[in-house]
């Protein structure tokens, strides 16, 4: 679990403030600390540069789930344990990627021009860390298993990461959404949502993020906020669902291990034999995860 205490968001106003954050009010921290110490699970994944990419949400001990479209360049790390990410964030809080998982059915079409998505469908991706989460670190995500048509009408929530201004740093932040029926018949396993009238972002933010139905994680974001526009500029989303994937999502993170186990075993061929006992006892901690 995430707790950002009083000093915490001390320290950071005074390291950020001015040069790199400037929020309207404490309340703006109030509502940071509030989403951090509520949805412990959301990370921020990024690229081999240590640059932001996506939003991604814990679902065990090493896994991510994102968006597929999160996963194409392939991620190289995993920042935890923050609701604040900038250039200073503490090594102890990155995680380094072994590898990633996208859906066989991925494909994510996007009309470059426009920022149109013509065809979606899978578009879903898991990410395996070399190193576990550790439990009192954070805790993983409640997964719902709904399909499209029990989410009707709902009100959703999706919770990243995102730019606030001319912030150089990432804030943990959220937008409600109305869900609405998907229009294109190419979206498969889709909901789509409109941003209701209150928007909270001021920069577009959440790309892979976890979309919540009652504090329960029911899709995946396909992109950020602001970035879809239907007629008379009401901004809207498109939310993979879950539901679908969960014999998916199960049966990816079973084989995790085995793939895990096999990379280690090569190290030791690579390596050399002094270091045999040391993936030895890697491998025997990596059985005792509880998936």
């Amino acid at each position: 679990m995430i707790f950002v205490h009083d000093i915490t968001v001390f320290v950071m106003l005074v390291l950020y403030k001015g040069s790199v954050i400037v929020l309207a009010s404490s309340s703006d921290w109030e509502t940071i600390e509030a989403l951090a110490e509520e949805h412990p699970y959301v990370v921020a994944v990024l690229n081999q540069a240590k640059d932001y990419v996506c939003s991604g949400t814990v679902i065990n001990k090493m896994t991510v789930l994102t968006s597929g479209g999160c996963i194409n360049p392939v991620p190289h790390y995993v920042v935890v344990g923050t609701a604040v990410f900038s250039n200073n964030i503490n090594n102890n809080s990155i995680f380094q990627v072994s590898f990633s998982k996208l859906h066989a059915d991925f494909i994510l079409d996007i009309q470059e021009e426009n920022l149109n998505i013509k065809q979606m469908h899978s578009n879903i991706g898991l990410i395996f860390t070399i190193r576990p989460f550790l439990d009192y670190y954070l805790e993983s995500a409640v997964i719902g298993n709904y399909y499209a048509s029990e989410l009707k009408d709902k009100k959703l929530r999706m919770v990243g990461f995102g730019q606030i201004g001319a912030s150089e740093a990432l804030v943990l932040q959220q937008q409600a959404y109305h869900q609405m029926a998907c229009k294109n018949p190419k979206w498969y396993y889709c909901i789509c949502g409109i941003e209701y009238s209150a928007i909270t972002y001021e920069e577009p933010f959440g790309e892979g993020a976890p979309v919540l139905y009652n504090n329960v994680v029911v899709g995946v974001a396909a992109s950020t906020t602001g970035s879809l526009v239907l007629n008379r500029n009401i901004n809207y989303n498109i939310f993979t669902v879950i539901g679908p994937y969960l014999q998916w999502i199960e049966k990816s993170k079973w084989n995790s291990i085995i793939e895990l186990k096999e990379k280690r075993n090569n190290s030791v061929k690579q390596t050399g034999s002094e270091n045999h006992l040391l993936v030895i006892l890697a491998n025997v901690i990596l059985n005792k995860l509880v998936i």
